[in-house]
């Protein structure tokens, strides 16, 4: 097929796309107006109906009942009415998106049925005769000699790809599209060994997309053997044969680019219905500005399995053991907690699922210790002390010291742009001083970090830390408190790049004196660059 037939055949099939598209909108019409007059009954129900049954004699209490009950069926009808016509709607002009033939005829398929007359002219994706479509196979064709996979751009048809299910009645110089192209290709090689490799490709193809399997399947292969047009079929064939489970659950669709993702929205007719959701990779992570990676060595390595091992490093290294009691001061009174309940406390925060949960126990028994050692009934309340500690500066700085609430962003910010940080996860995920030095980066400043726009590849770090790290909810009880602990831990580590007088972690678990994300011992009580409460 040279290019000048190609060019009639798309047009003939814009003209049955036109036929079906202009029937579809003839009927959206029709329903608009029954809908339309029925509003308008509905309407004249409501406000005519009351004054007439005032004004006749006889049980009026019935008969205002009577037509109240009237007018909210009508209302009712009213709204199925409008309902029925957004959905056809919602199909947009583009409702064909395939064509089957067998040996008998020829059938289009699409987002929903089309009929005129005694015509189906669409027949709809979910209907058992459009079964065909989605899982006929090379192996198992069910009665199809053709499929054809119809492409739009801006709801015109612009395009198609065929499959033709026995590549042996290909005609010559056929200008095929798609998976048929690449088996039409294979199966023309003179030589046994590449026909026994199309009949493989088949069998793997067939096996994969019907597979019963509720997990993973891994689907793997060379360039060019339709691992793409697999995933597709199997997605398609689990959307139509799990339609019911999938409606309430959710489909979500992972590709590696926006491009992938529109063939994606025109191969398969689902992603326009209930709990489709189509992502690239990044776009998991909500709320970030993304750039290309600056190199494919950084990453190939932000991409490896050893990060994660280097990230739950660094979330372990932000909890540090205590060595020493722990004082407070409320008003003037000076409590203390003993190391040995404090080493108490920070086990049982180490057994939590996610590093923010432990910091809100390991906070919790802090403040349960405190109040139990001032409390007096008749004076305050626990609640009242609760609050009173949970402000206070000496418990906060303890808590960002040894076990602070982290977002992702802070972790990932001050695992690459801390160098003591990065050498301690770094060594323990054995990567060699060339690998540490590619995610080396320069630390952003807390305002700064919220219009950070991050590298590709660290999308599914942060993601990664999400899970390890846990809902920042997980460890505060009011945003306030939030505000100001993001407010505060900004001024720790801006403060004490600025001052020389901090205090340097010895206890930590960096084993030098170079760690630059440290606690500041620098306050003073006419401090304003700190709240504290």
């Amino acid at each position: 097929m040279d290019h000048e037939d190609f060019v009639a055949e798309l047009t003939l099939e814009r003209a049955v796309v036109r036929r079906i598209a202009q029937t579809h909108a003839d009927h959206v019409q029709s329903v608009r107006r029954f809908a339309t007059g029925m509003a308008e009954e509905a309407s004249f129900l409501s406000e005519e109906g009351p004054r007439e049954t005032e004004a006749e004699s006889g049980d009026e209490d019935g008969e205002a009942a009577a037509a109240a009950a009237s007018a909210r069926t009508a209302a009712a009808s009213v709204v199925k009415a409008w309902k029925r016509v957004r959905d056809l709607e919602s199909g947009g002009d583009a409702l064909a998106f395939g064509r089957i033939t067998d040996e008998e005829e020829t059938n289009y398929i699409g987002r929903r049925s089309v009929i005129r007359g005694d015509d189906v002219l669409l027949i709809d994706w979910r209907a058992a005769a459009a079964t065909p479509f989605y899982r006929a196979t090379p192996l198992e064709p069910l009665g199809l000699s053709h499929r054809r996979h119809l492409h739009y751009t801006n709801d015109e048809l612009s395009n198609y790809s065929d499959e033709i299910f026995n590549p042996e009645d290909v005609p010559h110089g056929s200008h095929l599209r798609g998976e048929a192209a690449l088996l039409t290709t294979l199966a023309g090689h003179s030589d046994g060994r590449m026909k026994s490799v199309v009949a493989t490709i088949q069998a793997e193809q067939d096996a994969v997309i019907r597979a019963s399997e509720r997990g993973p399947v891994l689907v793997q292969g060379g360039p060019g053997t339709g691992k793409t047009v697999v995933a597709l079929h199997r997605a398609a064939y689990l959307l139509y044969a799990d339609r019911a489970a999938l409606a309430e659950t959710g489909v979500l669709i992972v590709g590696p680019s926006p491009e992938f993702l529109t063939y994606v929205s025109e191969v398969l007719p689902s992603l326009g219905e209930s709990g489709v959701v189509s992502k690239t990779a990044e776009q998991l992570y909500i709320g970030v500005l993304v750039d290309p990676d600056p190199s494919i060595e950084m990453a190939r390595l932000k991409g490896s399995d050893v990060m994660v091992k280097l990230l739950a490093t660094a979330v372990r290294d932000r909890q540090r053991q205590p060595v020493e009691p722990l004082v407070v001061w409320y008003g003037s009174r000076r409590l203390s907690i003993e190391l040995e309940a404090l080493t108490e406390f920070f086990g049982a925060a180490q057994r939590q699922f996610t590093h923010n949960s432990g910091s809100r126990v390991l906070r919790s028994s802090i403040l349960d210790r405190l109040i139990d050692e001032i409390y007096e009934p008749g004076f305050e309340t626990r609640a009242d002390l609760s609050i009173a500690l949970r402000d206070s500066r000496d418990v906060h700085i303890f808590m960002e010291r040894h076990w602070p609430v982290l977002t992702p962003e802070q972790t990932l910010n001050d695992l690459f742009g801390s160098p003591a940080l990065l050498r301690s996860a770094a060594q323990a995920a054995g990567l060699s001083d060339t690998q540490r030095g590619l995610l080396e980066t320069e630390r952003s400043t807390e305002e700064a970090l919220r219009a950070r726009r991050w590298h590709r590849s660290d999308v599914p770090l942060l993601d990664e830390l999400l899970h390890v790290l846990g809902d920042v909810g997980d460890s505060i009880d009011r945003d306030e408190d939030m505000e100001h602990i993001v407010a505060d831990e900004s001024d720790v580590f801006t403060r004490a790049e600025e001052d020389d007088e901090h205090v340097d972690l010895s206890d930590s678990a960096f084993d030098d004196e170079t760690a630059d994300i440290e606690y500041y011992d620098g306050w003073t009580d006419g401090d304003e660059q700190a709240t504290w409460r």
